[in-house]
C-alpha cells in the first residue's frame, strides 16, 4: 500500500473515534429550506402587505446568497398582492421553486372529503401555476405541503390523481408513513405515487421536534435556541448521507430575531460550503441517487410558455385579472385587488 494512503486511512480511523471531530470524508451537507407564507383568511390590503414584506425579506436574504428554497403557496396567498411577488419569484428558476399549500393558512385536510380536498388542490394548482410570465417562464407545480400537517388517506388519493410529486407533510421519526420511521430521505409513499419528505427533527429537552420555526415560537423558545438547533443539526449531519430540511414560516422567519437567527444560520451553512436545494431537487436526488445539485432537472419551469405572444405587462395584468375572477368563481376569500407592478426582468 502507498504510505501516503496508509497514513491518511490510519488517520480517519483515529479522528472518527472521537465524537465532533470532522470526519475524514468531506462531503457538503444538503439542506432544502421550505418556505410558508402564511396570511389570514380574508386578508386586509394592510396584511397582504406585512406578509408581502416579510416574504421580501426571506427572498433577498436567500438570494442574495444564492442559496434555493422552495415556497408553498395556499390560494389566498396567491390570490392576493402578493401573487406578484410569487410571479417574480418564479423568474428566478436557479433559487426558488414554486409549489401548494391548500386553501389557506388555517386549512385542516383531515375534516374534509377526498372530492374537497382535490377541489382544493385543484383551484391551488391553478392559482401558482398562473404565477408566470409569458415568453419567460412556465411554472409546473409538483409539490404540496399540507397547513398544520393535517392530512389523510383522502389527501393522498387527490395528489396521485393530480399527479403531484410530493408532499412535504411529514416528519422524520414522528410523522412518517409505516415502515418509514427511520427514514430522513423522501420515500416512496406505499400504495401511492408521490414521495413523502419529512422536516428534519432535533431532540430539545428529551423530545424529538420538528425543525420548523413556528413549533420552536409556539413553544416559547428564543431565536438563540432555534439557530443553536439549525446548526447543532448541520453539525450532526457533516459527512454523513442525510439532508437537512427545514420548515419556515413568514410571520415568524420573515423579521425581527427569528430573521437574524436565521441569517446567522445561513452565513454558518455557507462557511462548510453546504448545499441549498429546492424540495423537487431533493426528490431527484432520492430517485437518481446523484447528490451533485448541477446534475438534476431544474424543480419546476420548463424551457418554453405555452402561452406566448403578449408582453410581459400585458401577461402580469392578465394574471391579476385571472387571479380576480378565480378567486370570485371559487367565492373562498375577499381580499382587496392587488396592485399592477413590474416583475423582474
Amino acid at each position: 500500500m502507498n504510505p501516503k494512503i496508509y497514513y491518511i486511512a490510519i488517520a480517519c480511523i483515529l479522528l472518527m473515534a472521537f465524537p465532533g471531530v470532522v470526519q475524514c470524508e468531506d462531503k457538503p451537507a444538503i439542506v432544502n429550506l421550505i418556505v410558508n407564507p402564511d396570511i389570514t383568511v380574508s386578508p386586509t390590503r394592510e396584511q397582504a402587505l406585512i406578509t408581502e414584506s416579510h416574504l421580501l425579506n426571506l427572498k433577498n436574504e436567500i438570494q442574495n446568497r444564492n442559496f434555493s428554497a422552495t415556497i408553498f403557496s395556499t390560494q389566498d396567498l396567491a390570490g392576493s398582492r402578493v401573487g406578484l411577488r410569487l410571479t417574480e419569484m418564479g423568474l428566478k428558476t436557479n433559487n426558488f421553486e414554486l409549489a401548494i399549500s391548500g386553501n389557506n393558512s388555517n386549512d385542516i385536510l383531515s375534516d374534509l372529503s377526498y372530492e374537497e380536498q382535490k377541489a382544493i388542490f385543484e383551484k391551488s394548482k391553478e392559482y401558482v401555476e398562473s404565477c408566470k410570465i409569458c415568453g419567460k417562464n412556465e411554472i409546473i407545480v409538483r409539490g404540496f405541503m399540507p397547513q398544520l400537517f393535517s392530512q389523510n388517506e383522502n389527501t393522498y388519493k387527490a395528489l396521485d390523481d393530480l399527479g403531484i410529486s410530493y408532499d412535504a407533510g411529514f416528519q422524520a421519526g414522528v410523522l412518517y408513513s409505516p415502515g418509514h420511521e427511520n427514514d430522513v430521505w423522501p420515500y416512496l409513499v406505499p400504495g401511492h405515487k408521490f414521495y413523502a419528505v419529512p422536516v428534519s427533527t432535533y431532540v430539545v429537552s428529551g423530545k424529538n421536534v420538528p425543525l420548523q420555526d413556528s413549533y420552536f415560537n409556539d413553544s416559547g423558545l428564543s431565536a438563540s435556541q432555534w439557530y443553536d438547533a439549525l446548526a447543532a443539526k448541520l453539525d450532526e449531519i457533516s459527512g454523513k448521507d442525510e439532508p437537512l430540511v427545514v420548515s419556515l414560516t413568514t410571520s415568524v422567519s420573515g423579521s425581527g430575531n427569528y430573521l437574524d437567527a436565521l441569517i446567522r444560520f445561513m452565513d454558518y451553512a455557507k462557511s462548510k460550503k453546504t448545499s441549498f436545494v429546492t424540495t423537487m431537487q431533493l426528490v431527484d436526488m432520492t430517485k437518481t441517487g446523484l447528490r451533485d445539485v448541477s446534475a438534476l432537472p431544474t424543480s419546476n419551469v420548463s424551457a418554453e410558455c405555452t402561452t406566448c405572444g403578449q408582453s410581459d405587462s400585458n401577461v402580469i395584468s392578465l394574471a391579476v385579472s385571472t387571479n380576480e375572477s378565480t378567486r370570485a368563481a371559487n367565492n373562498t376569500t375577499q381580499v382587496a385587488a392587488p396592485e399592477v407592478v413590474a416583475a423582474s426582468k
